[in-house]
């Protein structure tokens, strides 16, 4: 009997181990299966830098090459306007006209002062030659000889005023005279912009200025459009601007069909010479978060993802120039990265 307790009393114990051995055992397999479920299937892509042409990108806008506001140099009445707000003029072409009645009896009254200043010239001077005119009174005259010419040349002048002529080719992007309004001198009439040539005007660092050399080749792309064109650098500012510390750099675009207008946004890159080691990733395996940080999944040697913040500094065909963020060797998510976070499993 008392064999049969003592048996009894230690098959419990042991029981019970093997029991919580099985059920531990259990718990683990389910526990790495789960965690097998769990891991994210992605491809990778390794990094290898090659060596590319430099190529130095910045954002722009369409610039006119010259811009005018031109008004009348005479006051009056407008009584006539030729063009419209948005319409191409030639150089040379009559814009307005304001009533010159005034100007031109002005110029009637000079044209007979005038007349009259050189019948008493002609008359005297044939005294004055024979002795018979006192040279004080031969000197009169000629001076009033010239004044009534000065006065004669004036009232043409203003008559010609009167009229408004467009001083180069281009377009008429503000008009502020309407017929019937008053004309002053000095005061706008018509705003004029010349654009058969353009510039691409941008806004380059202190770091890459050295980098930018008058006579450079420049390819400046117009989002609008869907189309890239070609120009030089044809201005480089010495001065930088005191509060962004950039310096104005102008690309030179030909613009015979006069696609380009001024205020387009562009994106222009510009061709060193040099060469540089550069890093590149599919565009696809990139991700921008809601605070505008772009950033990449990196596959760890535990094949573990990690979240890798990343500059890029521009693009090549499809791919994404890395400038800081990435090195040689990293393995890239490229396909699966949206759905890993900071330290999930993958399986590649």
């Amino acid at each position: 009997m008392k064999k049969s307790k003592f048996i009894k009393s230690t098959i419990t114990p042991v029981f019970i181990f093997a029991f919580f051995t099985i059920f531990l055992a259990g718990c683990t397999a389910k526990e790495e299966k789960k965690i097998k479920q769990s891991a994210v299937k992605v491809t990778v892509q390794q990094i290898e830098s090659h060596g590319e042409e430099e190529e130095l990108s910045f954002s722009g806008t369409i610039e006119a090459d010259n811009s005018v506001a031109i008004g009348f140099s005479v006051p009056g009445t407008v009584n006539s306007v030729r063009v419209s707000e948005g319409q191409f003029v030639n150089a040379g072409q009559l814009l307005a006209t304001i009533d010159a009645t005034e100007y031109d009896n002005a110029m009637l009254i000079a044209n007979a002062g005038l007349e009259q200043a050189e019948d008493m010239f002609t008359r005297l001077s044939g005294l004055y030659q024979k002795g018979s005119l006192p040279a004080k009174d031969f000197i009169e005259i000629k001076t009033k000889v010239a004044q009534a010419k000065a006065n004669k040349n004036l009232s043409v002048k203003r008559v010609n005023d009167a009229k408004l002529y467009a001083p180069m080719s281009g377009i008429i992007t503000a008009k502020s005279i309407e017929k019937g309004a008053m004309a002053a001198p000095g005061v706008p009439a018509f705003t004029i912009i010349k654009t058969d040539l353009v510039y691409a005007k941008v806004s380059v660092p202190e770091s890459e200025i050295g980098k930018v050399v008058k006579g450079q080749n420049a390819k400046v792309f117009i989002g609008t459009l869907n189309q890239e064109f070609l120009g030089k650098i044809v201005i480089i500012n010495p001065q930088a601007d005191p509060a962004t510390k950039t310096y104005s750099v102008k690309v030179q675009l030909k613009n015979p069909g006069g696609k380009l207008l001024p205020g387009m946004i562009t994106q222009t890159k510009i061709s060193t010479g040099a060469s540089m080691n550069a890093i590149t990733i599919p565009a696809t395996a990139v991700i921008r978060d809601a605070d505008d940080i772009t950033y990449v999944y990196v596959a760890d040697a535990n094949q573990k993802a990690i979240r890798k913040r990343i500059t890029a500094s521009g693009v090549q065909g499809n791919d994404v120039i890395i400038s800081e963020g990435l090195q040689e060797g990293d393995k890239v998510v490229v396909t699966g990265q949206t759905r890993l976070k900071d330290g999930a499993s993958v399986t590649l």
